[in-house]
């Protein structure tokens, strides 16, 4: 470090065009120290803030339509995947599934009794008994009570997905956080019916700054703590980064995984994320008072020569000790 005692630094920037009264008015300004950036090592913790989200949710749909006959479940009650969380008349799904099995057997008597016939005519038009027109004929009687059978069969298989979807099942582990229809209701298809979260484990989703970013990977450890419970933290992991870095914040979106057995993390939360400690060697540092916050962003001053300065536009990192880091 030196300082310049004859002058400021502001002040070399006019002596030369200066009078004699104000040249002895600009000396009386205060000293400026010049100070040189210095590569340091910078060790430092890996913070950010974020919100507690669901690691799944979904609005659970009616795929029949009908009236609600039971209800399985209400709000904020635990679900296992595959559970029933209510029933769309199931009663008529199966009274409509054993007329649609009925007209199958229907269509294989037809269809039996039609290769008998067509069987017959082929014998009577190989002994020239038949005309070839009767024979065509009972050909296409054939194909006909085969199509027949394949489209009853059809109609008994969209039977019985309309029996299964009569009892609404969760497709996966959460908590009911809303139900949207009540008992004896008509639903249509599409119609909402449960809201459904999943909370173990449960997910949080926050930003690192770009210069951290590197030190962030898939698989690593975390503490989180949220204002609920301020003298507990509980542990995660990184589960995911995004592709590429946000150009307007040049922040990295992270997202991890944190268990919830008991479920006392909600979706929401305000969270802080503590992601260990970060060692970095040659870090360009300058004194914190350097740095001025104008219109344009942080800027300093850099000394050319011996007498002049020039205005530079920084772009920081870290601050540590009274030192800022300067990344550009």
């Amino acid at each position: 470090m030196r300082r310049l005692t004859r002058s400021t630094l502001a002040a070399l920037l006019f002596l030369a065009g200066c009078s004699d009264s104000e040249e002895q008015a600009v000396a009386q300004a205060p000293p400026v120290e010049v100070v040189r950036v210095e590569g340091e090592r910078m060790v430092e913790r890996i913070q950010a803030t974020g919100d507690l989200i669901p690691r799944a949710e979904a609005t659970v749909a009616a795929e029949v339509p009908g009236l609600v006959t039971r209800l399985h479940v209400d709000e904020g009650d635990s679900v296992a995947r595959g559970a029933p969380l209510l029933e769309i008349d199931p009663e008529r799904r199966r009274l409509e599934l054993a007329s649609r099995q009925a007209r199958v057997e229907e269509a294989e008597a037809a269809l039996a009794d039609q290769q008998r016939q067509t069987e017959r005519v082929r014998e009577l038009s190989e002994a020239k008994i038949a005309s070839d027109a009767q024979r065509d004929q009972g050909e296409l009687a054939l194909r006909l009570a085969r199509s027949r059978l394949t489209a009853a069969r059809a109609e008994l298989g969209l039977g019985e997905r309309a029996l299964r979807d009569a009892t609404v099942l969760a497709p996966f582990d959460g908590l009911v956080a809303r139900r949207h229809v009540s008992q004896g209701e008509y639903v249509a298809p599409g119609s909402a019916l449960v809201d459904l979260v999943a909370l173990d484990p449960i997910e949080v989703s926050f930003h690192v700054t770009e210069i951290d970013s590197a030190r962030v990977s898939v698989g690593g450890s975390l503490d989180l703590r949220v204002a609920t419970y301020p003298n507990e933290s509980f542990q995660g992991r990184v589960i995911s980064l995004s592709p590429g870095v946000d150009p307007r914040t040049r922040m990295l979106r992270v997202r991890a995984i944190v268990p919830n057995a008991d479920g006392r993390l909600r979706p929401g939360f305000f969270a802080r994320v503590d992601l260990g400690i970060s060692e970095r060697d040659g870090v360009a540092t300058i004194p914190e008072d350097a740095v001025l916050q104008r219109a344009d962003g942080a800027v300093a001053f850099r000394l050319v020569g011996e007498d002049r300065v020039e205005r530079r536009r920084l772009r920081t990192g870290g601050f540590r000790d009274g030192r800022v880091e300067v990344l550009e």
